[in-house]
């Protein structure tokens, strides 16, 4: 337990107990056509690493992950994270470091890269994209703007929401739902069918939600969230698997401090910085370069309409062939985000 932050805790037997708990999620199957870009926030999974098989537990992508990666002793890393206890964002942790390390839990996303920022922290990992809400557009730009910051791993992590109410709790009971913004985007579907009188309250986590319906007097308050959430907060599950896909997926990064990985790995990304008008040429000299465009996401620059800052993912290159594109796109201004493995 940190003296520092009482709610920081070593996370190692809670997550080999409760990834199990949570219901299984199914991968992410890729449907685009060979060699079609993927523009504004909707991610291709390359072809060099398969989908996630249907139906695997979080639990066995963990054990996969840890299978698969270089061997490092994150023992003693220190991990910031969206809370509190019981988000997905808690499982995205226990993924990418095998249950190893002290996870600690802050009220927000900028919470979570601040405390990275300080040195409070080693590593910080925040969602970035859900195959359905799509990508996050304020937790982009954490990234954008701090530039101390890169990218050192990512987590694609199948997703099950659930509804969670009190154990004595029936249906017709519920008339308020809470969660994240992308937990209501997802059961959106669900609620409209089954509680279309519910008032829906978005908060800044699941678990969030989860806690706040379990102090809520009465048994009229649930939550939109994961099956370990439930355990967290002494709730049930009222309903699973209320997403509106089976392939419901988030991808979350893992970020850290210093200089990037320039070794090559699954993917690497980069900011590039102007005006639209000059995204075409950019995404052909990637291309150019042997890379596959993954995803690409604009941000504004807040200074003229039609300049944004786009964060361009890739597979197939590393840091030399990034160079190449900067060399080629002299209009653009770059940042290089590392190149990191993909679990």
């Amino acid at each position: 337990m940190s003296a520092e932050n009482p709610m920081a805790r070593d996370w190692s037997e809670y997550g080999q107990k409760h990834m199990r708990t949570r219901g299984a999620g199914r991968g992410l199957v890729a449907l685009l056509l060979a060699g079609m870009l993927t523009l504004v926030g909707c991610a291709q999974t390359p072809s060099a690493r398969p989908a996630t098989d249907a139906g695997e537990p979080a639990q066995e992508q963990q054990e996969q992950a840890v299978a698969t990666m270089p061997q490092t002793d994150w023992s003693k890393a220190r991990v910031s994270y969206l809370g509190p206890e019981g988000t997905y964002t808690q499982e995205a942790c226990q993924v990418f470091f095998g249950g190893q390390g002290t996870y600690e839990p802050q009220e927000d996303v900028a919470a979570s890269v601040q405390a990275l920022i300080d040195g409070n922290a080693d590593y910080a990992v925040i969602p970035q994209e859900n195959s359905i809400g799509g990508p996050i557009a304020e937790y982009l730009d954490e990234v954008v703007s701090h530039e101390d910051v890169c990218i050192v791993g990512e987590v694609d992590l199948p997703i099950s929401q659930n509804l969670l109410a009190k154990p004595d709790a029936k249906l017709e009971d519920i008339k308020t739902v809470y969660s994240h913004k992308q937990g209501i985007a997802q059961g959106s579907a669900w609620l409209k069918e089954h509680l279309p009188n519910a008032t829906v309250t978005e908060v800044s986590s699941t678990a969030k939600g989860a806690r706040m319906a379990s102090e809520a007097p009465g048994n009229d308050c649930a939550a939109i969230g994961s099956a370990a959430a439930a355990d967290v907060y002494g709730l049930s599950v009222a309903a699973d698997n209320i997403q509106m896909s089976d392939t419901n997926k988030t991808r979350f990064y893992v970020l850290s401090t210093g200089s990037p990985a320039t070794e090559a790995s699954d993917r690497m990304a980069f900011l590039a910085s102007g005006s639209a008008a000059d995204l075409a040429e950019l995404l052909a000299s990637v291309e150019a370069q042997g890379m596959q465009v993954l995803a690409v996401h604009d941000r504004p620059q807040k200074t003229e309409l039609g300049n944004y800052t786009y964060v361009v993912e890739c597979a197939d290159g590393g840091y030399d062939a990034y160079q190449s594109v900067c060399k080629d796109n002299p209009s653009l201004e770059f940042r290089y985000l590392g190149s990191f493995p993909v679990v």
